[in-house]
């Protein structure tokens, strides 16, 4: 269990949260000269949101310049969680408090046979031992097994947009605060009922020996603006798990309306900045402010 610990003691919960994106398939991608990146106007001043890549590969993690101009621009940064204020020790703490089976059952006993057997596998493959899963819900050992191959691959959650804007904001000395709580999302992923939870583990499990391409593909369909493709590649698998979307994307989007409303108030610009997941589809935050009559353009 140390280790476990050790691996996500590196890693915050809206880093990890790439996985609403990581479970889809991969497409045909059309180079455009956009950004995932809109300018809200409301009067005032502009609220600017982003789609971000949480982890991203060293040769790729360098921003674009429109990106570069618009957070010159913000005099306010606004993430999922306050990256500052949200400690890898409080993460790490939180992730012990909700990851553990608290009735004494084992991973094994929480899923089917199938399920655990390709876990052990996948998990033999990554040089990790499936004991150390075994206090742990299959949510935990779904993003564990992910976490690793990715890391393997080279995406490092230290390379990701938002990562790299926080640290930037702190050295410009701009404000910076979150949408909402490191808990709350931990709590998110708790919530599903068992029966998503091991779907979780095991559409994972499906897609790790194919996991390289597709996160390369949402990466090539981000720095291109790519819309349709990026919508096809974060949302197309979850089209068949409505519980596990409402409770990952789209009951957050709806809880983030009123914020964003309150930015659009502010005498200042504002640079809000979210899993490129959350801004995409008819239930994405950019088609619910287009129904609120807020103008919208893409950069």
């Amino acid at each position: 269990m140390v280790n476990l610990r050790k691996r996500f003691s590196a890693f915050r919960i809206g880093r990890l949260l790439i996985c609403i994106g990581l479970l889809a398939h991969g497409a045909e991608l059309g180079a455009q000269d956009k950004s995932l990146l809109w300018k809200v106007t409301a009067g005032k001043n502009n609220v600017y949101l982003l789609g971000s890549i949480h982890l991203l590969k060293k040769d790729t993690a360098s921003s674009k310049p429109i990106i570069d101009e618009v957070f010159d621009k913000a005099q306010r940064l606004v993430f999922e969680i306050d990256i500052s204020n949200e400690s890898p020790e409080k993460t790490q703490q939180l992730f012990m408090q909700k990851g553990i089976n608290l009735d004494g059952k084992t991973l094994q006993e929480k899923v089917s046979r199938e399920t655990f057997q390709a876990a052990t596998i996948w998990a033999n493959n990554l040089g990790l031992d499936i004991k150390m899963l075994a206090p742990f819900k299959p949510w935990v050992a779904a993003l564990t097994l992910m976490v690793v191959q990715l890391q393997k691959l080279g995406y490092d959650p230290n390379f990701g947009i938002d990562r790299q804007l926080a640290q930037r904001a702190a050295r410009a000395n701009k404000p910076v605060s979150g949408l909402e709580s490191a808990e709350y999302q931990f709590d998110q992923l708790d919530r599903l009922s068992p029966a998503v939870q091991e779907m979780m583990l095991r559409q994972t499990l499906a897609e790790m020996e194919q996991i390289g391409k597709t996160v390369d593909d949402m990466v090539l369909a981000w720095r291109t603006g790519d819309v349709p493709s990026a919508e096809k590649l974060f949302l197309e698998s979850m089209t068949d798990y409505p519980e596990f979307r409402e409770k990952i994307l789209d009951e957050r989007n709806r809880n983030w309306l009123p914020k964003i409303d309150q930015f659009l108030k502010l005498d200042e610009d504002v640079l809000v900045v979210v899993g490129a997941a959350h801004l995409l589809g008819k239930s994405g935050v950019i088609e619910l402010l287009k129904s609120r009559g807020y103008k919208m353009e893409q950069m």
